[in-house]
């Protein structure tokens, strides 16, 4: 069992090992130990020296940009819809072909410049999405003249700023979450009660998704930044990304789904246009994704035993109870001590499988 718990942490080691190269970024950038947390850093290189910049924040009541919207006792309403806090979701389940998939780059940062919710300290902020932009683009040059130079010793070579890419890009995640953590921190604006940054991009996705239809096209899935319309056609696609730019955001053309079956509001299984591998099925959500269901059902891959293998990983303990009793066990049942994680395939009823048990509270 030893090998199980050895190898798992081999494994989150592999998976870690490039936030711990980011982290060391973040550290020389911001001038903080290597053990500061990603919110200290992040908010050391925006805001400097100030522990309180949320003096200098801007808030704006959406209502100016989005007449009819109402925001009162945490419940939000636009257009008559209720607009939850966070992005907005739409969905028409069922079977559609030639569906574009239209996604916004960027669009809680954007919202965040638009809105320039850190006041004299958004420039900072977009100093550092316009540099992330830049090393994506191999535009290194342009790189390495933002934030008064501070990112130019990361750009030598392609791997350095691979990495440079990978710590501003976690840099700029953290922000959105941050504004509307409940906790206190630098980036909480206590008059931010209804989320604006992501609202704002709800609020104007409901107004994408009512256009759209007043066009005479059908809208089967909003997904926070996403948009997928059956039976596209050029004219449509411009119409969006023109609309999108009167927002600020910038739409990009991700892909054209030849079949498309949305099964709920998160879950679908797509066939790509294209017809090209890897890609020639996109799963999304865990009922399609599962290999031995993708392979069968989808992209007819041959199984490996791998595919009907699950693994589980805990934080106390696991057995195997080959007893068959489907009862809550004692310790003092013989049972098969596995470890903290293991690779499990699921044997049939009779055929000689145990079940999989894990402590729990002393049971």
């Amino acid at each position: 069992y030893c090998d199980n718990d050895v190898i798992s942490t081999e494994k989150v080691h592999e998976a870690r090992e490039q936030d711990f190269v980011a982290r060391q970024i973040l550290a020389e950038l911001s001038g903080l130990p290597v053990n500061s947390t990603t919110q200290q850093h992040t908010a050391r290189i925006i805001f400097g020296e100030n522990r309180k910049p949320q003096g200098e924040f801007i808030y704006t009541d959406l209502s100016q940009e989005f007449p009819g919207y109402h925001y009162e006792a945490g419940k939000s309403t636009y257009h008559d819809e209720i607009v939850g806090e966070g992005g907005y979701v739409y969905a028409e389940p069922g079977m559609y072909e030639n569906v574009a998939v239209l996604d916004v780059a960027s669009m809680h940062p954007t919202s965040i410049e638009e809105l320039e919710l850190f006041g004299p300290y958004t420039k900072n902020f977009s100093a550092l999405k316009a540099a992330r932009i830049a090393i994506k683009r191999k535009d290194y040059d342009t790189a390495k003249g933002m934030l008064n130079g501070i990112l130019e010793p990361y750009l030598s070579g392609v791997d350095d700023a691979e990495a440079l890419s990978y710590a501003l890009k976690i840099v700029i995640n953290i922000v959105y979450g941050l504004t509307s953590a409940k906790f206190e921190n630098p980036f909480r604006d206590p008059r931010n009660i209804d989320n604006i940054v992501a609202k704002r991009g709800a609020l104007f996705m409901i107004n994408l998704k009512n256009m759209v239809q007043d066009l005479g096209y059908q809208v089967v899935h909003i997904k926070t930044d996403s948009i997928k319309i059956p039976n596209a056609d050029k004219k449509i696609i411009d119409i969006v990304m023109e609309y999108g730019e009167q927002f600020g955001y910038e739409f990009e053309h991700e892909s054209t789904y030849e079949k498309f079956c949305l099964v709920n509001d998160a879950v679908y299984i797509a066939k790509t246009a294209d017809g090209k591998a890897p890609s020639y099925w996109e799963a999304v959500g865990a009922q399609f994704q599962h290999p031995y269901v993708f392979k069968t059902l989808f992209s007819k891959e041959p199984l490996e035993f791998r595919d009907m293998c699950e693994t589980k990983t805990v934080s106390t303990a696991l057995y195997l109870d080959f007893n068959g009793e489907d009862t809550a066990m004692a310790f003092e049942d013989p049972m098969h001590f596995v470890g903290k994680a293991g690779s499990f395939c699921p044997i049939k009823e009779g055929k000689g499988g145990g079940l999989l048990m894990r402590e729990k509270a002393g049971k």
